[in-house]
């Protein structure tokens, strides 16, 4: 196994040099070129055990999270594991599974594993067990919900203005009565989406109450089956939803009533994957960057660690891809 010594030689710089480079800070670009093929002729490996032994890190990141049996969640985990692994850590996982009251033994669970920093996935700053996260000594960056603690980064998405401009153009199209299916306002997440749609109708100049039914449903695909069955009663010609699960069961019950999408029904939601490329017409979704908010989070964590914790608390919102298709037309 090759030694840094003699990537060093081979590359003619200092041993100096090549590990400032293995912890990612940048050199001369001919420099780093250097180094990069001499790593690659000699095929060398770094002895994490030795370098965390000598830092007193155990190179590994946990991650905490509300729930893991998503499709974004799923792509999420193995997207920052990917990239964890190629800054040279590794990614402890625990999950409590939108049960709070697990969410204490999960985070003693990550800590006893000495983990060098954490990235919380939806976890709301009202909770208790939350308020350990600003007492930390290691790096804490959370996803998806904002927790307003120094050093804490957070980083979301524009959920309520990416909801509010596919309301707008339902508006914009001519429809006036559009059924909305949302999940209960327990979360930030649920509540960021149905605000962007209140705002939607008042900028537009259509009274909510008139114009606005809203389903409550509970984020499973069969509240999403009942809540469009629910609206079709109210003769909407559009329909909003605000979460993937919710608009599967909503898609089963417009096809089992043979409803034309784009033509009978104007339809959008959220999407976490290509589902939405089968259908004919293909359907208006809203696609969350998962890919660059994963790699944000790795690696805003990592030079959070090497940087032993300075790096102020940041506030980061990044922009969903609306994709507009043919499953939402104007009214004849």
């Amino acid at each position: 196994m090759a030694t840094i010594q003699e990537v060093a030689k081979l590359a003619g710089v200092s041993v100096g040099s090549i590990s400032r480079y293995l912890n990612g800070h940048t050199l001369k670009k001919e420099n780093m070129q250097r180094i990069e093929a001499a790593i690659t002729k000699l095929d060398y490996k770094q002895n994490y055990s030795a370098k965390g032994l000598k830092s007193n890190r155990t190179m590994s990141i946990g991650l905490l999270m509300n729930n893991a049996q998503s499709m974004f969640s799923a792509s999420m985990i193995a997207t920052l594991a990917d990239e964890l692994e190629k800054l040279g850590y590794s990614m402890l996982f625990s999950g409590f599974q939108k049960n709070k009251s697990q969410l204490g033994n999960k985070l003693d669970f990550l800590l006893s594993r000495k983990v060098d920093g954490l990235i919380v996935f939806e976890a709301e700053q009202e909770w208790q067990e939350v308020q350990r996260l600003k007492n930390l000594e290691i790096p804490v960056i959370s996803i998806n919900t904002p927790l307003d603690f120094p050093k804490i980064d957070s980083i979301l998405m524009d959920n309520r203005q990416s909801t509010k401009k596919v309301l707008k153009k339902m508006i914009a199209y001519g429809h006036k009565e559009i059924g909305i299916i949302t999940g209960l306002q327990k979360d930030y997440i649920a509540r960021e989406r149905l605000e962007g749609v209140l705002e939607a109708f008042d900028e537009m100049n259509l009274p909510v109450a008139n114009h606005a039914k809203i389903y409550y449903g509970d984020y499973s695909k069969t509240s999403g089956y009942a809540g469009l069955k629910n609206l079709l009663a109210h003769k909407v010609s559009a329909v909003f939803v605000c979460n993937y699960n919710m608009s599967l069961g909503s898609l089963q019950a417009i096809y089992e009533k043979d409803i034309q999408l784009g033509k009978d029904l104007s339809f959008a939601s959220f999407d976490y994957f290509d589902s939405s490329d089968i259908f004919n017409p293909k359907l208006t979704v809203i696609r969350q960057p998962v890919t660059d908010m994963s790699l944000l989070a790795a690696d805003r964590i990592v030079k959070k660690i090497q940087q032993t914790n300075s790096l102020e608390g940041k506030k980061f919102i990044m922009s969903n891809n609306i994709l507009w298709r043919d499953s939402v037309r104007r009214m004849n």
